[in-house]
């Protein structure tokens, strides 16, 4: 095994032990003692272990939790959501699209942009989106609480954020925008036509977790491709079933 699989075993072992010996290690993990006292010795003076009991045992600092700390839960939700995408995409030839909110702003967390020959934007990865002028985010704000949704509306007025791809003054882009949150409410699912990339339209249907909305999905094909009733008709429920599937490992 190499030293750095043996020092990973390491530290899970300590994980699971809490205060332990080398010996204790020796005896979980089946690495050899020598080896163990040298990964205790180096984890003790990067301070990721203290000593203690006489210095006989050691057992894991806090700062160990550092090595988490530019993990978000946005990066599991993309590793789990990029299988169920790929799936998709074999039944629907588009690129299809996760996104979750951040602020006031919709961010792509995973894409089959790079995987599909059908590509009509630069969207990528990490990528923020306008809330109020995209089909994600549309559907995102008619199924998240309230509460929620009354607050980010607030905080785009109070900064008058408008998205310049539409010639409207603020108030007639909330008022729009108030009008398609009330239609993807009752249907389930929000469309864009038109905006962003030009002659292109947008499905999007919501993803939700213990009934709560946790992000979007979409799917986003050329306009002239497919009639929209027709593409409503196909897409949405392959997609509501691609975000079911998402919300049921988010559940796990």
């Amino acid at each position: 095994m190499a030293i750095d699989g043996r020092l990973l075993t390491v530290i899970e072992s300590i994980n699971e032990l809490g205060i332990c010996t080398v010996v204790d290690l020796h005896r979980a993990t089946g690495i050899s003692r020598p080896a163990v006292h040298r990964i205790v010795e180096n984890l003790c003076s990067f301070g990721y272990l203290e000593r203690v009991d006489g210095h006989s045992s050691v057992r894991l600092t806090s700062q160990i939790l550092a090595l988490s700390a530019g993990y978000k839960p946005e990066h599991r939700m993309a590793e789990q959501a990029m299988p169920v995408l790929q799936q998709l995409q074999k039944r629907i030839r588009w690129p299809h699209t996760f996104t979750t909110p951040e602020a006031d702003m919709m961010v792509i967390q995973a894409t089959t942009r790079h995987h599909n020959p059908f590509v009509f934007d630069r969207g990528r990865t990490g990528l923020r989106l306008p809330i109020l002028s995209t089909a994600t985010g549309c559907v995102y704000l008619a199924h998240c609480g309230a509460e929620e949704r009354e607050a980010i509306l607030a905080r785009l007025q109070a900064h008058q954020v408008r998205d310049e791809t539409f010639d409207q003054t603020f108030e007639d882009m909330l008022a729009a925008a108030r009008d398609r949150i009330a239609i993807a409410a009752e249907k389930g699912y929000a469309l864009r036509s038109g905006g962003e990339p030009e002659r292109t339209t947008t499905i999007a249907v919501p993803v939700i977790v213990f009934s709560t909305a946790v992000g979007a999905l979409c799917t986003s094909f050329p306009t002239s491709a497919i009639p929209l009733e027709e593409a409503c008709t196909k897409y949405v429920p392959e997609l509501q079933d691609a975000a079911r599937s998402i919300a049921a490992l988010f559940e796990k």
